[in-house]
């Protein structure tokens, strides 16, 4: 999300810097702009080739109206680069952590079980925290009233209060092992390395899965060097500590969202939550579910469609809870395909090649011959070229698929 928001910046970027004044111009540049500003609130890219080559177009567009010369020197652009530059220094810490993690989190499920807790106690908050500060600059806060950052928070609570307790333990089970990895298949998460928006959203619905299982599987192993005892299981095939009280949990959350949301907030069209994402396009499967009895019943069917999945998932938990087998290969599933959703998104959306010291992706690309060398600056899936010194070029935009 992070990475498009940013392209459609730097579309927005050179409309308002060389679209001349006219009155076609101006009429094409608030047409484009009024498309540009409505993209972040519809179906990512990566769901399709037809994002991409809507995308396409939009480049295409924003490269006949580049008409104007630019100098690297100026201003504006030093301002932009800057800003690049950072974008992409961020890309590479998150990468290096990204992979860093995997390979300790893989370590710790499968040999040093114990600090497995003390590493989720750690990244939660930090990650929480950082998604809570972009979300609020893009106007997405409402996301963080959703349920699994509450699924996280009653982890947080079992692992620090009360991990003695076998029933305390037994509900985050069927929390993190029912809607709360379910929803993994539902949003697509996937494993971008160098996507902290990704990345993050990744975590929040896995993380609590992997807790739960080396604490069921492994207790003593977990416990080794924790301040008390996780609970060895007794409970069986309890529907009731595995089903219903997850239930009850999940309904009080999904009335007290509505109250608090729908009820009092009542926030402007211009912020996102959960239910207009999932409705934001009427050609979906979730608007046309919604959408059943009418606009006036919209939201009432989101609710009883929301508490439906989280029931079947709940009820799938006793085996999850009670079977060794059917709990690893459940978690070897989803997280094969997170990696699958991850290479999607490489494959399909993110750029296939990096810019070459003497070569530029293929496209259109207009410089002046001035004597000085060329560079090409490769943002997301647009190129621009620049003299290496003060020269002033014609620019084009490019679009590498």
């Amino acid at each position: 999300m992070s990475e498009q928001l940013a392209s459609f910046s730097m579309l927005q970027f050179l409309i308002a810097r060389y679209v001349r004044l006219g009155e076609k111009k101006i009429e094409k540049k608030s047409n484009l702009t009024g498309t540009i500003q409505d993209l972040p609130a519809q179906k990512s890219a990566s769901r399709g080739r037809a994002s991409l080559r809507h995308m396409h177009e939009l480049y295409e567009t924003v490269a006949e109206m580049t008409v104007e010369p630019i100098s690297k020197d100026e201003p504006d652009v030093k301002a932009f680069f800057k800003v690049l530059r950072a974008h992409r220094l961020q890309s590479k810490v998150v990468y290096v952590l990204t992979l860093v993690s995997i390979v300790a989190i893989s370590h710790f499920v499968l040999t040093v079980r114990w600090l497995l807790p003390y590493y989720y106690s750690l990244t939660t908050p930090v990650l929480l925290m950082l998604r809570l500060y972009m979300y609020w600059r893009m106007k997405y806060q409402y996301f963080m009233l959703d349920f699994c950052y509450f699924a996280n928070i009653y982890w947080y609570i079992y692992i620090w209060v009360a991990p003695e307790r076998e029933d305390v333990f037994a509900v985050g089970f069927a929390v993190a092992n029912g809607p709360l990895i379910w929803a993994l298949l539902v949003f697509r998460n996937s494993l971008v390395f160098h996507s902290l928006d990704k990345v993050t959203s990744l975590y929040i619905h896995l993380l609590p899965s992997l807790m739960s299982f080396v604490i069921r599987w492994y207790p003593k192993e977990t416990s080794q060097r924790w301040y008390k005892p996780f609970p060895e299981s007794q409970f069986g095939f309890s529907f009731v500590w595995l089903v219903s009280i997850p239930f009850v949990f999940v309904v009080l959350h999904q009335v007290g969202y509505l109250i608090l949301v729908n009820l009092i907030l009542k926030p402007s069209e211009e912020y996102l939550n959960l239910y207009r994402y999932v409705t934001r396009k009427e050609t979906s499967l979730m608007f046309r579910l919604c959408n059943l009895l009418g606009p006036r019943f919209r939201v009432h069917l989101y609710m009883i469609w929301n508490l439906t999945f989280s029931l079947s998932m709940l009820l799938l938990t006793p085996v999850w809870y009670n079977f060794f087998i059917a709990h690893c290969v459940i978690l070897v599933i989803f997280i094969i395909l997170a990696i699958f959703n991850g290479a999607t998104y490489y494959i399909d959306v993110f750029s296939l090649e990096g810019v070459g010291k003497n070569k530029v992706p293929p496209g259109e690309v207009t410089v002046e011959d001035t004597g000085h060398k060329n560079k090409a600056v490769k943002y997301g899936t647009m190129v621009t070229c620049l003299t290496g010194g003060s020269s002033i070029v014609t620019t084009k935009t490019v679009l590498h698929a």
